[in-house]
């Protein structure tokens, strides 16, 4: 009988063990399944980041171009 419950109490070591360790790996993979999505949104913030920035420039040029038509224009006239 001895034999049996030292066998049990092993078992049941035995299976606390692997459900610690099921937890671990379970926890290790959500831990990966977060930095993995926080990389992608630090992703999508750089891209927003970068269309913002190439739209400020291609309004400023904007406003440089519609400033040098209108001089352009100006130097055109005829002087009065």
């Amino acid at each position: 009988m001895q034999v049996s419950t030292v066998e049990q109490i092993a078992e049941v070591q035995r299976k606390y063990e692997l459900q610690q360790q099921l937890r671990a790996d379970a926890a290790a993979r959500e831990a990966v399944a977060v930095a993995r999505e926080a990389v992608a949104v630090a992703r999508e913030a750089e891209a927003a980041m970068m269309v913002a920035e190439q739209s400020r420039k291609y309004n400023e040029l904007q406003l440089q171009l519609q400033h040098m038509i209108k001089m352009f224009q100006q130097s055109q006239k005829p002087p009065s």
